[in-house]
């Protein structure tokens, strides 16, 4: 094994390149993963194109990963080399009252993720390497996939598995109604898991391309309110039942609004989707205290739930093939970026 590595990292704005640097050690309690692919994430390509300003540069991105256990410290038990697996990058300590509580991740205030978004490394670099050759993980937050399982896909372990903590929070219940605002990579996660969790779905979306992509998926009550009536058309989907509940999952004024426009009485919403620069919402606390709404905010997720994600995409209950577009080689970055922030996009993978 040669001793340097290549890694993706964001310089700056609208700047991303590929550099080296050691391959790293491991302790007893770690083991050193060859990653494969790594799909470029929503939070990566706002940051590549500005949209992030809080988070620091340079960023070695990347959590959308998976790959190949190459080495194992002598303390670990629950891989061996050759296993192919994804790593929990939240980095929760798993002892603390809020870890033991299975709470989600970013409760626990010794989760690697905060130490390695706010400071840097001794190479002068933030982030995870997850868009690296090599990478160190504690065993600990290893979870094996299924062999069969395209490296690709694996790499939705992580945005899955905040979906499933989203999902849990909203309490979906069997034969519900929930409609999900925004056919995107994170809303069609939301709209199978719901679906799995035994919901009537029903999707909102405005680009055709996404609304395709749902039906690949075997979503058939569709509506694109830029081509048809809304209203009619949900009525329709409903049959005289209500709303149960409402998934954003697109992060656009334009979304926020149209859930309050339609949320019936004991509607329960779910905030799934931020974005940068902070989107405006007609949200008046009038309507929530009379309409016995709950707003429900997610982010994040539990060390459970990264186990379930494991188990839904290696059984192939959840699909993540028709959430893909291009892929790259890790020295064509820049290219890769240009692409994934181009409108109407799914996951954009660099192979590594």
């Amino acid at each position: 094994m040669n001793n340097k590595m290549r890694y993706g990292v964001i310089v700056g704005k609208k700047k991303a390149e590929v550099h080296q640097k050691d391959i790293p050690s491991i302790k007893d309690d770690e083991v050193l993963i060859n990653n494969k692919t790594c799909n470029i994430c929503t939070t990566d390509y706002q940051q590549w194109a500005g949209d992030r300003m809080h988070q620091p540069f340079p960023m070695a991105f990347g959590h959308e990963n998976s790959g190949v256990v190459v080495k194992v410290g002598k303390e670990v038990k629950n891989c061996q080399e050759g296993d192919h697996i994804v790593v929990n990058i939240y980095g929760p300590c798993l002892e603390c009252d809020d870890c033991r509580m299975g709470k989600s991740s970013v409760y626990c205030k010794y989760n690697q993720a905060n130490e390695k978004m706010k400071n840097p490394d001794e190479n002068g670099v933030y982030g995870f390497y997850g868009c690296g050759e090599y990478q160190v993980a504690k065993s600990k937050h290893v979870f094996k996939i299924d062999k069969s399982l395209p490296f690709e896909e694996a790499g939705f372990v992580e945005p899955l598995a905040t979906v499933i903590h989203g999902i849990e929070r909203l309490r979906v219940k069997m034969k519900e109604k929930v409609l999900v605002i925004g056919a995107g990579t994170m809303g069609l996660l939301n709209a199978q898991v719901a679906r799995y969790y035994g919901a009537d779905v029903i999707i909102s979306e405005l680009i055709e391309k996404k609304l395709e992509a749902a039906k690949e998926l075997k979503f058939d009550k569709l509506i694109n309110p830029k081509k048809e009536n809304f209203d009619e058309r949900i009525k329709e989907y409903l049959e005289d039942e209500e709303l149960g509940a409402i998934i954003i999952a697109v992060g656009a004024t334009s979304a926020y609004n149209q859930a309050i426009q339609i949320a019936p009485k004991g509607c329960r919403m779910l905030i799934f989707a931020a974005n940068f620069p902070e989107p405006d919402w007609d949200l008046k606390p009038n309507p929530v205290h009379y309409k016995l709404w709950e707003i429900i905010g997610t982010y994040g997720c539990s060390t459970r739930d990264y186990q379930s994600a494991t188990t839904l995409l290696s059984k192939r209950y959840v699909l993540a093939a028709p959430l893909l577009e291009e892929k790259y080689p890790l020295k064509d970055i820049q290219k890769a970026f240009e692409k994934a922030t181009m409108p109407g996009m799914y996951r954009v993978t660099l192979e590594i």
